[in-house]
């Protein structure tokens, strides 16, 4: 059912030109009504800040009324909520259970899966070049993403997430013990931007992404080769949904990266566009490729513990988008940082 959403919405908002800034909303338009707004009336919620044109329609987005499917519809880019942050971390504590993955090269064929549809989009060979960066071992974890909310960052919460909630003094903690080692789940593209920018990192663009997962030889899978089976990663319906960070160790990247496939997909940085990604570029070579310099549509990377998910659904080359605005139990965080 989530597969057939996503694809759903998938259809809806790329039947424009994704490339055409002019189709977006602005943050300048109220999101009710599309009127210019007020800059004292706005509401900040999961990461965005939405403004509006008057009290009646600030009512509506505080209340609800306004769902955030209208939002995503009209295609409207919001701003994200600025960030609050207490200290600065110091770079040892900021690669604390980070992993070097050394620059190099490696050679994207193009061809790839898009989720839920049975053959392959071909494209185009190419070459290329990343620099070299540190991953997170882990997904961002339930009780991370407390420490970012409790640091001034209310507004990145999102109440309706079963994961994580309130104590009597109003902190933000896991709802319970044990999901406090379990990826965090139902944040959208801003709630991820803001989590790696708090801590001092950013979220990986697709190319850092397939390089960390897919290594300079192009192995199929995060770990080489060889199929899943049952001890290398968390998918479809044989485990029974999310597993703690690091669960899967037979399914670790030699550099020793967890869970790049299964568990929880992973928001990128970068917009999407079919012909950007399939198409080589001039020379044959892309060096630390940014992504499409616009669009609306983000990436996001390899396979969750869906139901429905196969083990096609795991390969460095599979690739998936959405709204920027959604946000489901499939869709969660991994942070990288330059060297």
């Amino acid at each position: 059912m989530r597969i057939a959403f996503c694809m759903l919405l998938f259809t809806q908002l790329t039947a424009p030109l994704l490339g055409a800034e002019e189709e977006f909303h602005r943050p300048s338009l109220c999101p009710v009504d599309g009127k210019p707004i007020q800059k004292d009336l706005h509401v900040d919620t999961e990461g965005l800040r939405l403004y509006a044109c008057s009290e009646q329609c600030l009512a509506k987005i505080r209340s609800g009324e306004f769902a955030r499917a209208e939002l995503a519809r009209k295609r409207y880019r919001p701003e994200q909520i600025p960030i609050q942050r207490s200290r600065q971390r110091t770079t040892t504590e900021v690669l604390e259970d980070m992993v070097l993955i050394e620059g190099g090269e490696f050679v994207r064929a193009g061809n790839y899966h898009f989720r839920g549809q049975q053959k392959p989009v071909e494209g185009q060979g190419y070459t290329v070049a990343v620099s070299s960066f540190y991953m997170d071992k882990y997904e961002v974890t339930n009780e991370e993403y407390c420490e970012f909310l409790n640091d001034g960052n209310v507004g990145y919460w999102t109440p309706r997430y079963p994961g994580i909630t309130r104590d009597k003094e109003g902190r933000f903690i896991p709802a319970h013990a044990d999901l406090a080692r379990m990826p965090v789940g139902y944040v959208n593209y801003y709630q991820a931007k803001g989590y790696a920018q708090w801590a001092g990192k950013r979220l990986p663009t697709e190319a850092d992404w397939e390089y960390a997962a897919g290594g300079k030889q192009r192995q199929k899978y995060p770990w080489g080769n060889e199929e899943p089976g049952n001890t290398k990663a968390n998918y479809g319906p044989s485990f029974g949904g999310l597993k703690p960070v690091g669960g899967f160790p037979g399914g670790r990247t030699p550099e020793g990266v967890f869970d790049l496939a299964g568990n929880i997909g992973e928001w990128c940085a970068d917009y999407y566009d079919e012909a950007y990604y399939r198409e080589a570029p001039p020379g044959g070579l892309i060096k630390d490729p940014q992504g499409p310099a616009s669009g609306y549509l983000r990436v996001y990377r390899l396979g969750c513990q869906c139901s429905k998910a196969t083990p096609v659904d795991l390969r460095a080359t599979s690739r998936y988008a959405c709204s920027p605005l959604r946000s489901a139990p499939c869709l969660g965080i991994r942070c990288v940082r330059n060297k």
